[in-house]
């Protein structure tokens, strides 16, 4: 699932994005989800993680532009991929502030859209390896799995604790770990599945875990133990 914001306070333009992209994403047979904001403003008050895409529009008649927007969504949000869309080739050229991938003239084309959107699904589907997508109170969230440090259960719930954030899901803790399908993760006790790469030390039954000391039952201590030393070791890493 391709999931896109449009923020464009035209919505003839946003409608006609959001059929280009339609037309392209069946052709390549990948499903997709738009949210619209008419505001640089509005977008940025409702953002939420997990946006996959997003095509931003540089000048708004109120607020924020979209370059502002761009600034202040990088510091929430490293990953996401931005397409600018704008009225003026030259004010694209700001883009690489903010690591923007790529910008649309207006009016947008069909057929130099769907040259863009190659490049962009392209770089997507390599950001889309590394997300896991969480349901949190009926939310949808996706998550950079190299940025999980740990999961705990909490009574029905997993708790993905992330530098991105706190996350439960009503879930098991055998069907997390098959959804992060990753050998970096091994857990260190029946209810706790640590991310190696956020161990910093290991003293006697307990693991330091990015400053968070989490205890190492007995019956995980040797695998436990095993699965670090191949990691530091560089046997154990991603497939």
């Amino acid at each position: 699932m391709l999931n896109v914001a449009i923020v464009d306070d035209e919505a003839a333009e946003r409608q006609k994005l959001q059929s280009y992209l339609q037309e392209v994403t069946r052709q390549k047979g990948i499903a997709f989800c738009v949210d619209e904001f008419s505001s640089a403003d509005a977008f940025l008050v409702q953002y939420r993680q997990g946006y996959d895409l997003i095509f931003l529009d540089i000048e708004f008649p109120h607020g924020k532009s979209g370059m502002d927007a761009a600034r202040a969504l990088r510091r929430i949000d490293s990953a996401v991929v931005i397409i600018f869309v704008t009225n003026i080739a030259q004010m694209a050229v700001e883009g690489y502030e903010v690591d923007a991938l790529d910008f649309i003239v207006k009016p947008v084309e069909p057929y130099a859209f769907q040259l863009k959107m190659t490049r962009v699904l392209s770089r997507v589907a390599c950001s889309a390896s590394d997300r896991i997508t969480v349901r949190q109170d009926g939310e949808m969230y996706g998550l950079q799995v190299h940025l999980i440090r740990y999961l705990t259960v909490e009574g029905h719930y997993v708790v993905y604790h992330s530098r991105e954030g706190k996350f439960a899901e009503y879930l098991t803790l055998s069907a997390a770990e098959k959804k992060l399908n990753s050998p970096l993760f091994c857990r260190c006790d029946r209810g706790c599945l640590v991310n190696l790469r956020f161990v910093s030390a290991i003293k006697k039954n307990v693991c330091v875990v990015d400053g968070q000391e989490l205890v190492i039952a007995r019956t995980q201590r040797a695998q436990f133990l095993q699965a670090y030393a191949e990691f530091l070791g560089g046997t154990r890493q991603e497939k």
